[in-house]
């Protein structure tokens, strides 16, 4: 299988029929996190960053992902100086750079660095105007929300068909009006909504492995103020450009036909995005009768 030890994942750069595209950032960098799972690459001076970015080329990822934030005051976060160089080296390699942010001082330093991307906006507060303007000197910054739940109770019944008796009981037991997740949901959408104005480049994300995030995300980028034209364009065209998808995101000949068919607008409704009525995948109607509806 060669040196590559992610070579091993059958689904790596491999064209499986029905399946999705794989793409990976590989182990992201971050300071020491002791308690938490060393998944990420926990690095203490410049050269250990620079080296891991090396590193990182050398598996040909496609994206170097950073972390900078104190997770709640438990832990050390990267600093510019440490930061910078990382993102200097990942360009010299022709990666990009994501960076995983909370505060906006942070948010500003990255850009100023010039990352790539930020996964999540801001998140302690308001961004002021030197934040977008930032973002207006910087028009290929991509932001992706990554917004969390609003804290209201929903309307879940459309996931019931899909779930057993159990699964459904825990996900409404769960399902209740939560005043500090509304707080900090009001944070991130006056964010979004004001970067947004100002002609941000966003593409979509979400911050979980549930298979409805995408629909959920959307949904509350329309709600933080964003157009459903532009929530589509942001999950469709934008996020293929950010991975390098020269052939995917938009429908036009020589395109892969990568699309959904759905039995509603969702131009009128963004929800309308989950009443899915057929998949296509590089041209060919995927079987969805072995899965749940």
């Amino acid at each position: 299988m060669g040196s590559d030890p992610y070579s091993s994942l059958p689904v790596r750069a491999e064209t499986i029929p029905g399946a999705a595209r794989f793409l990976s950032a590989g182990r992201g960098i971050t300071m020491p996190e002791p308690g938490r799972l060393a998944a990420t690459h926990w690095i203490t001076s410049v050269e250990e960053g620079r080296k891991i970015v090396q590193e990182l080329a050398a598996l040909k990822v496609d994206v170097v992902k950073i972390w900078v934030d104190i997770r709640g005051g438990k832990y050390q976060k990267l600093t510019p100086d440490m930061y910078g160089p990382i993102i200097e080296e990942a360009h010299k390699a022709g990666l990009r750079v994501a960076a995983h942010i909370f505060d906006l001082e942070d948010g500003k330093g990255l850009i100023r660095a010039r990352v790539d991307a930020l996964a999540h906006g801001v998140r302690d507060k308001d961004i002021d105007q030197e934040m977008i303007d930032l973002f207006r000197k910087n028009p290929q910054l991509v932001l992706i929300p990554n917004l969390p739940a609003r804290g209201v109770k929903e309307d879940l019944s459309w996931l019931k068909p899909a779930l057993s008796e159990a699964e459904w009981n825990k996900l409404e037991a769960a399902n209740t009006e939560r005043a500090q997740e509304q707080f900090f949901y009001g944070i991130q959408a006056r964010n979004l909504a004001r970067l947004y104005g100002a002609g941000a480049l966003i593409a979509l994300g979400t911050d979980g492995n549930r298979p409805w995030g995408p629909h959920d995300e959307m949904a509350d980028m329309v709600h933080a103020g964003m157009s459903a034209m532009a929530v589509i364009v942001a999950a469709t065209r934008n996020s293929a450009q950010f991975l390098r998808l020269a052939d995917a995101g938009t429908l036009e000949a020589g395109k892969s036909a990568d699309f959904i068919v759905l039995d509603a607008n969702p131009l009128e409704e963004i929800g309308n995005t989950r009443r899915i009525s057929a998949v296509w995948l590089r041209g060919v109607q995927v079987d969805r009768s072995a899965y749940p509806r």
